[in-house]
């Protein structure tokens, strides 16, 4: 796991001026890579890398430097690099390191953007290439390895944080804020990609390259691996085969994922994906990797006693993370987001990734499972909706009203409460609009009340919405029922643009890199070939998955319904006045009432729209 940067300017700056450019960039990403900068820099170019080292400490360094003359600088973990490297060798090359990155840049040179397809891994990587002038830029197929652009004339820079690119003059002064992307946090509490929160810098998305080539300026881009195409394909049969396969996939995607010159651990919550990834990582490791282990001291967020379990049963040793509801300093958090980010576990998450980076440099999550495998409480939801949406509207309308007036927020884990307000609020709805709904923060007419007549002008008729309308649409077929649809529209959404993002801003503040199993593409792949009942089987979620882990977990975690990673928010909360108008682009047109209604997210995403308007500052050093 690294840091990478990058600048070409075509109006011939010196060699020595593009470096101090690019070391300028890289600056700004210590965090990601404290163990190291490198860069590479000729006449109107310059690459940059700040390194963690994990694989081949002593002989990895980049920027490096193929024998075609090629330059890469990479940031991720090919996990299959054993196997591409035994490929190469056989087919003649040679090689000076034991480090992934060289095999990476030798599968490129030798197969080009088609080495995309072998590689089993998470990554952003970019190589230059001095003979014909092209900048190639490449994404892992879930987007789990971010990867920023900045385009002018006669310009292009790229980075793993936009950070890195705003040290640029000309990115900086052209620097304003996209307001469809701000309608997409008020919306969400995250922004879709590819946009971002500023208008001149985009994200290469997942599963894509691109190429840029310095003689026409041209900018291409292709999507290199399709899970549409999986998930309208054909279903496979249920049978006890289907849970050897999955078996056998998940301690495979472990195993790789153990690869490391440095010590491993896993974040442990007692849930069932991150349960069931301990599990197989004790069974295949040489001795169980130690649990790192969340805890609050609001009982109804506390998960420790079920991640406590889980580490005995394995044998695992074990750090516990306490003071979660500590309040620390949102800004300090959001600089490392670049952009306003809302999702309430971003505060464990820091914390528990510094209290692990003592111990473990690489960690192992259960991030994917829920989307894979319809784990999300959104799912039975969207099931109940069915119903629902055939009741009379008049109906739908007293029982929301109802609702409203009778029901008094309990401000606990994503309370009943919460849920039923949001749930009747859905008549009137499409099935995908439903769907969309459930994690809704503010509809659009309430955006009308917190967004000035000049943001809602800039957003025109543009709806978050419609972005989600368009995978599902990218879904349909006979064989893609709506579950599978919707799996698949929060892969697109929820996963990459949320809680991949998430995770790897909160490790990277600390220099920790966490590696998801389940997020295996050919695991991906394999779910989606499943027939819906393998994952929702009438109101039992995770169906698979808590077939093949029957005889390994305690039955305690089997039984345990869904929780989810939240946490308090209320330290967070900023006063009305102070989230007002004297900020550019909002307006306290919205009032919020928290003794009628659980504000929690509101609050929490309007306080932290406030704070990143404002201009987090860098974390001290």
């Amino acid at each position: 796991m690294c840091g990478i940067c990058g600048v070409i300017d075509l109006a011939g700056v010196p060699a020595a001026g593009m470096a101090a450019r690019v070391e300028d960039m890289a600056a700004t990403l210590v965090h990601r890579g404290p163990d190291g900068f490198g860069r590479w820099s000729d006449a109107g170019i310059a690459l940059g890398h700040r390194r963690l080292a994990i694989i081949d400490i002593e002989g990895g360094a980049q920027p490096m430097v193929g024998e075609s003359g090629r330059v890469i600088v990479f940031n991720g973990e090919i996990y299959n690099f054993v196997e591409i490297r035994a490929e190469l060798e056989q087919a003649g090359e040679r090689f000076a390191t034991q480090s992934d990155t060289e095999v990476l840049l030798k599968a490129f040179e030798r197969w080009g953007p088609d080495c995309l397809s072998r590689l089993v891994g998470m990554f952003a990587f970019a190589v230059w290439n001095p003979a014909d002038g092209s900048l190639f830029l490449a994404r892992d197929r879930l987007g789990k390895k971010p990867l920023f652009v900045a385009r002018a004339e006669g310009r292009i820079a790229f980075a793993s944080e936009i950070k890195a690119l705003m040290r640029l003059d000309w990115v900086r002064d052209g620097a304003r804020i996209d307001y469809r992307a701000i309608s997409d946090f008020l919306s969400m509490g995250y922004i879709l990609s590819p946009k971002t929160a500023y208008a001149n810098v985009e994200q290469v998305e997942a599963a894509h390259w691109a190429r840029w080539d310095r003689s026409s300026q041209s900018w291409r881009k292709a999507e290199y691996w399709s899970l549409a195409e999986v998930a309208r394909g054909p279903k496979r049969a249920d049978s006890p085969a289907v849970d050897e396969e999955f078996l056998a996939l998940l301690h495979d995607a472990v195993r790789i994922r153990l690869r490391s010159d440095v010590p491993v651990g896993v974040h442990l919550s007692g849930g069932i994906d991150s349960s069931a990834v301990m599990a197989v990582a004790a069974r295949v490791a040489p001795s169980p990797p130690k649990a790192f282990v969340a805890r609050f001291d609001d009982e109804d967020f506390d998960e420790s006693g079920y991640a406590r379990l889980v580490a005995a049963h394995v044998g695992a040793g074990i750090e516990t993370c306490s003071g979660l509801e500590d309040a620390a300093d949102l800004g300090r958090m959001l600089w490392h987001y670049d952009q306003p980010f809302a999702d309430t576990s971003l505060v464990p998450c820091f914390h528990l990734n510094a209290m692990a980076r003592p111990f473990a440099r690489v960690v192992l999550g259960g991030d994917g499972a829920d989307e894979l495998l319809a784990g999300y409480p959104t799912y039975l939801a969207d099931r109940a909706y069915g119903l629902y949406r055939h009741v009379p509207r008049p109906i739908q309308r007293a029982a929301s009203f109802l609702a409203d007036r009778l029901v008094r927020p309990r401000y606990r884990k994503v309370g009943w409460d919460y849920k039923l307000r949001q749930f009747l609020k859905s008549g009137g709805l499409t099935p995908e609009q439903a769907h969309f709904w459930w994690r809704a923060i503010f509809s659009e007419d309430e955006k009308r009340r917190i967004l000035s007549p000049d943001a809602l002008a800039e957003i025109g008729d543009y709806r978050p919405f419609d972005a989600f309308a368009g995978h599902f649409k990218a879904v349909e077929g006979a064989a893609a029922g709506f579950l599978d649809r919707s799996l698949y529209v929060d892969i697109k959404t929820w996963l990459a643009d949320d809680i991949l993002v998430k995770v790897d801003r909160a490790a990277m503040a600390s220099s920790v890199e966490v590696r998801s199993p389940f997020l295996d593409h050919r695991i991906v792949e394999f779910c989606f070939t499943l027939p819906e009942t393998a994952k929702l089987d009438g109101t039992r979620q995770k169906v698979l998955l808590k077939r093949v882990m029957a005889g390994m977990l305690p039955a305690e975690i089997m039984a345990r319904k869904k929780r989810g990673f939240n946490s308090p928010t209320r330290p967070y909360w900023r006063p009305d006045s102070d989230i007002g108008g004297h900020v550019p682009g909002i307006w306290a047109g919205l009032v919020l009432d928290a003794t009628r209604e659980d504000v929690t997210f509101r609050r929490f995403a309007l306080s932290v729209l406030a704070t990143w308007l404002e201009g987090p500052e860098a974390p001290s050093t």
